[in-house]
C-alpha cells in the first residue's frame, strides 16, 4: 500500500478557532483523518508523504514528523486511522487494547464567558479605559457556568483566573494586587460553595504571575481541594527550580507541560519533582507514539496524565483511544462546549453524555466525517477538500 495523495478542508473558521481536517490517500482505496495544523503547506506535506507506506508508522513518525515539533501528530493520527482500517480494528486494539470502555471529560468553562484571543485583548483595552471589572468575571459569572456544567453531567471543571482587571497595578509587571488576589479566590471560594465537594475543580493561571503571588494563590486555595492549579509560573525550557520551588511549598497540586512537544521534553519536570500532575496536549505534544511515551515516563514517577487539546473532534477521538489504553489517565479535556459544530461533525453525535465519551470499537479511529455538517462553516465558494 502506498500514499497517492493528501488533501485538507480549508479553515473552517475563527469560531470553530480555525479547524482544518486532514485526509491520506492510499492506493487501496483507504483513507485516513487527521488534522492539519494551521498554516500547514499541503504541498510540502505531499512532498513528505506520497509513495510511502502509510502502515510503517514509525519510519515516518522518526524521518520526519518528530522534525516538525507537534505539527506533525495529525498526520500520525491519520496513519493509525488508515492503518486499523486495513486490519480492521481500532486504534485502541493497535495501541495494546483498552482498559477502560468510556473517558471522563473535564469541561473547561474558560472563564465566567467563553475565551477567544480577541475577546480576552478587547476586555484589557476596555478595563484600562473605563477602571470597571466586565460583568462577565465576576464571582457570580463563574458560579453560573460551573452549576451549568455539572448539570450537563460533567464531574470535572475547569476555570481560568488571569482575567482582564482593574485592579492590575503595572501592565508589564506580573505580580498580583491584593485586590486582584482577592477577586481570584473569592471567585474559586464561590464555585466550590456552588457545586460542592465532589466535582472537581481545577484553575489555570496561565504563567501569568511571578513565582511570590502565584504562591500565595496556591496557599490560599489549599482548603478547597482543587484537583490540580495549572501553570503557576510561565516555565522556561532548561529552569524548572522556580516550579519545583511553588510545588514544594504548597498542598495543591500542580499541572503543567501543555506547551511542551515529545517525551523528552517533560524528563526534567519529573526528574525535579517540579508538578504533581502532567498535561500534555494533543497533538502540540505528539501523536500516540509520544503521548504514550510521556505517559509511561509518568507512571515511573507515580504520576498521572491529564492530556489537553483544542481541536476538532477527529483529534478528539485519537486522544479518546489513546486515553483508553493509558494505566495512570486522569481526565482529558474539552475546551469546545461553546463550538455547536464539534458535536456534529462526525457520524458520533453528541459523544460526550454526562461528561463521560464511549470508547469507539469501529476500524481506525472509528469515524467518519459529516461533510454536510461541516459544508456551512466552508469559505463561501470553496470546496470541502483542497
Amino acid at each position: 500500500m502506498k500514499i497517492v495523495d493528501v488533501k485538507r478542508t480549508p479553515s473552517l473558521g475563527p469560531e470553530t478557532r480555525n479547524w482544518s481536517v486532514l485526509k491520506i490517500i492510499t492506493d487501496g482505496g483507504i483513507e485516513g483523518l487527521g488534522e492539519a495544523s494551521p498554516g500547514a503547506s499541503i504541498e510540502s506535506l505531499k512532498q513528505m508523504l506520497v509513495g510511502k507506506n502509510p502502515l510503517n508508522i514509525n519510519q515516518i513518525h522518526h524521518d520526519h514528523l518528530w522534525r516538525m515539533q507537534g505539527n506533525g501528530a495529525g498526520v500520525e493520527i491519520a496513519l493509525w486511522d488508515i492503518k486499523g482500517k486495513k486490519l480492521g480494528v481500532p486504534l485502541h486494539d493497535l495501541l495494546g487494547g483498552k482498559l477502560r470502555d468510556k473517558i471522563r471529560i473535564y469541561c473547561d468553562c474558560h472563564s465566567g464567558a467563553y475565551w477567544t484571543p480577541e475577546d480576552y485583548a478587547r476586555r484589557w483595552e476596555e478595563v484600562r479605559k473605563t477602571g470597571e471589572l466586565d460583568p462577565v468575571y465576576e464571582p457570580d459569572a463563574y458560579v453560573k457556568r460551573a452549576k451549568e456544567v455539572v448539570a450537563e453531567g460533567f464531574t470535572a471543571i475547569k476555570f481560568d483566573v488571569d482575567v482582564a482587571n482593574p485592579w492590575k497595578l503595572d501592565v508589564y509587571d506580573r505580580s498580583i494586587s491584593r485586590k486582584e488576589h482577592e477577586h481570584i479566590i473569592t471567585i474559586l471560594q464561590n464555585v466550590r460553595d456552588a457545586i460542592g465537594p465532589y466535582v472537581d475543580l481545577s484553575v489555570d493561571l496561565h504563567g501569568s504571575f511571578n513565582l511570590a503571588d502565584a504562591l500565595r494563590v496556591c496557599k490560599d486555595v489549599e482548603h478547597l481541594d482543587l484537583l490540580w492549579l495549572e501553570d503557576p509560573i510561565r516555565w522556561e525550557w532548561g529552569n524548572v527550580d522556580a516550579l519545583a520551588k511553588i510545588c514544594m511549598q504548597t498542598e495543591t497540586p500542580i499541572c503543567t507541560g501543555e506547551i511542551f512537544h515529545g517525551a523528552k521534553m517533560f524528563r526534567e519536570l519529573m526528574e525535579k519533582q517540579a508538578c504533581d500532575l502532567l498535561e500534555p496536549d494533543i497533538p502540540r505534544s505528539g501523536g500516540p507514539i509520544e503521548i504514550r511515551r510521556i505517559a509511561e515516563l509518568a507512571e515511573m514517577y507515580h504520576m498521572s496524565i491529564a492530556p489537553h487539546y483544542m481541536r476538532s473532534p477527529v483529534t478528539g477521538f485519537a486522544a479518546v483511544h489513546i486515553c483508553a489504553t493509558i494505566p495512570n489517565f486522569l481526565a482529558l479535556e474539552h475546551h469546545s462546549q461553546n463550538i455547536p459544530l464539534w458535536a456534529n461533525m462526525t457520524s458520533i453525535k453528541n459523544p460526550i453524555q454526562q461528561g463521560y465519551i464511549a470508547v469507539p470499537d469501529g476500524p481506525g479511529l472509528g469515524i467518519e466525517l459529516d461533510e454536510e455538517a461541516i459544508a456551512p462553516y466552508l469559505p463561501e465558494g470553496s470546496p470541502m477538500w483542497l
